[in-house]
């Protein structure tokens, strides 16, 4: 069950950065009439929650489970590095040139 879970982790952080780089992609290329801006925030928002349920689950299973800890260890990284990239996207939004109303 410890696998499913790393597993899952590791599935829903690769999803959650594949969905936002394509969403950041569309939105640098077309600008907002392509990227639904709504439609972005709620996504945004939902990875937000299921990541962090995701991960405290992880978190609790790398406590109470040492046979497979390092290999939860690794997925809680996997899925923090989320936060970074998520930051430069957020930068790069607003950096972006002609969108000086972001500011």
């Amino acid at each position: 069950m410890k696998d499913t879970i790393n597993n899952t982790g590791k599935i829903v952080a690769l999803t959650s950065f594949i969905i936002g780089t394509i969403f950041l992609a569309f939105y640098l290329y077309y600008g907002e009439t392509v990227v639904n801006v709504y439609l972005a925030f709620l996504f945004i928002v939902s990875a937000i929650i299921v990541n962090t349920v995701l991960l405290t689950v992880i978190i609790g299973a790398a406590v109470l489970n040492r046979i497979n800890r390092i290999e939860a260890l690794k997925t809680i990284v996997i899925m923090l590095l989320n936060i970074p990239v998520s930051i430069l996207y957020f930068y790069m939004i607003v950096s972006f040139p002609g969108h000086e109303f972001l500011l």
